[in-house]
């Protein structure tokens, strides 16, 4: 009797222990579960710019789908409050600029700056896991030429780094596991750091800008033109 009683609750702890392990997410679900955020997300906070030499302090507002993205950098309060854009940038099948105080930006060459499909940006977690979930496990990391992006263990992208642009973008999160900061650096001098105040995993509505008509100007080229430097001065609180 006293085996039986034994051979039980070694059965018992065991089945017991086996359905806490099915209770624990594997590391393909960990993996995916932090590739899902980033599919579908809003945010708003402030963005603090640095160019050449000058600084701008400003409300920020962004929100990303499947397909498309789009960033507004704001005077005042943010969407929703009485804020009006200063500068926005939308992404998705082809990329637009748009500036209250500095409408030359809008020239800008960007035709030949993407391909027909962003997909590095817009990939659903499924394609990023089938194509890199398992280097990503194993590694940590995915290398492809000059680009390089790490992940923490927990799976939270933790930097960007394409050596051949000379852009690096590196993370902070939350406790909770959500966005807090996203710090954007360049070889040029030019830097940007975003503050998360608010973050929802949400599927967002995303108005478009405008498609631009195809420009032929450089960023240098339009700040030079018709004193674009001094407003760009006056721009960033200088």
């Amino acid at each position: 009797m006293k085996l039986f009683m034994k051979l039980s609750m070694l059965l018992l702890l065991a089945l017991l222990a086996g359905c806490g392990g099915n209770l624990r997410l594997s590391e393909e679900a960990k993996l995916k579960q932090e590739l899902r955020k980033f599919e579908n997300f809003s945010g708003s906070g402030i963005v603090e710019l640095s160019a050449f030499g000058f600084s701008l302090r400003k409300p920020f507002a962004v929100a990303k789908s499947i397909d498309q993205m789009r960033l507004d950098v704001v005077e005042g309060g943010l969407f929703g409050a009485s804020g009006s854009p200063l500068i926005s940038m939308y992404f998705g099948e082809y990329l637009a600029l748009k500036s209250t105080l500095m409408p030359a930006l809008e020239a800008l060459n960007m035709a030949d700056k993407l391909p027909g499909k962003p997909n590095a940006l817009f990939n659903t977690a499924d394609y990023v896991f089938a194509h890199y979930g398992q280097e990503i496990i194993q590694h940590k990391a995915v290398v492809r030429d000059s680009l390089h992006i790490t992940f923490r263990k927990n799976y939270q992208l933790e930097s960007i780094v394409d050596n051949q642009s000379g852009i690096r973008i590196d993370t902070k999160y939350t406790g909770a596991g959500d966005l807090d900061e996203l710090n954007v650096r360049t070889n040029k001098g030019i830097s940007a750091k975003l503050i998360f105040d608010m973050v929802d995993y949400n599927s967002p509505q995303i108005t478009p800008l405008p498609k631009p008509e195809p420009g032929n100007d450089s960023f240098m080229d339009i700040l030079r033109q018709g004193g674009m430097m001094n407003i760009f001065k006056g721009f960033m609180g200088n």
